[in-house]
C-alpha cells in the first residue's frame, strides 16, 4: 500500500503542473485574443479620429467661407446704407430745387408785374394802338 500511496501523491504534482500548464495555455490564449481584439479597437479608433480631423477640417473651410461671406455682406449692407442715404440726400435736394424754382417763378411774376407798372400807360396804348393799326391796314388790302 506504501507504493500506492506513493503513487498517488506522486500523480497529484503531476496532474497539478498539467492543469498549471492547460491555465497556462488558454490565458495565454485569451491573451492573444484580447490582444487582437485590442488592435482592432485601436484601428477603429484611429479610423474615426482621421475621419473626425478631415471633418474638422471641411468644418474650419466651411466656417472661414462663411466668414468671408459675412464680411462681404457687411461691405455689401454698408454700401446700400450710404446709397440709401444718398438717395435721401438727393431727393431732399429736388424738393429744395423745385421750392426754390417755385420762387423764382412767384419773383419772375413779380418782377413782370413791376414792369408793367412801370411803363407808362401812354406806351401801352401807343403800342396797343400801333398793333391796330397795323392789323386794320392788313384788313384793308
Amino acid at each position: 500500500m506504501s507504493i500506492l500511496k506513493l503513487k498517488n501523491y506522486s500523480l497529484i504534482p503531476f496532474f497539478f503542473s498539467v492543469v498549471v500548464f492547460h491555465v497556462g495555455c488558454a490565458c495565454t490564449a485569451q491573451k492573444n485574443e484580447v490582444s487582437l481584439k485590442l488592435a482592432a479597437k485601436n484601428d477603429e479608433v484611429n479610423a474615426v479620429k482621421c475621419e473626425l480631423q478631415s471633418k474638422e477640417k471641411a468644418i474650419t473651410e466651411l466656417l472661414d467661407r462663411l466668414s468671408v461671406k459675412d464680411q462681404e455682406i457687411g461691405r455689401l449692407t454698408d454700401k446700400l446704407n450710404t446709397a440709401q442715404t444718398t438717395i435721401e440726400d438727393l431727393k431732399n435736394d429736388i424738393e429744395r430745387l423745385r421750392e426754390v424754382d417755385v420762387q423764382m417763378e412767384e419773383k419772375k411774376k413779380e418782377v413782370d408785374e413791376r414792369i408793367e407798372e412801370t411803363i407808362p400807360l401812354s406806351e401801352k396804348e401807343t403800342t396797343s394802338g400801333t398793333d391796330s393799326a397795323t392789323t386794320s391796314e392788313k384788313e384793308a388790302p
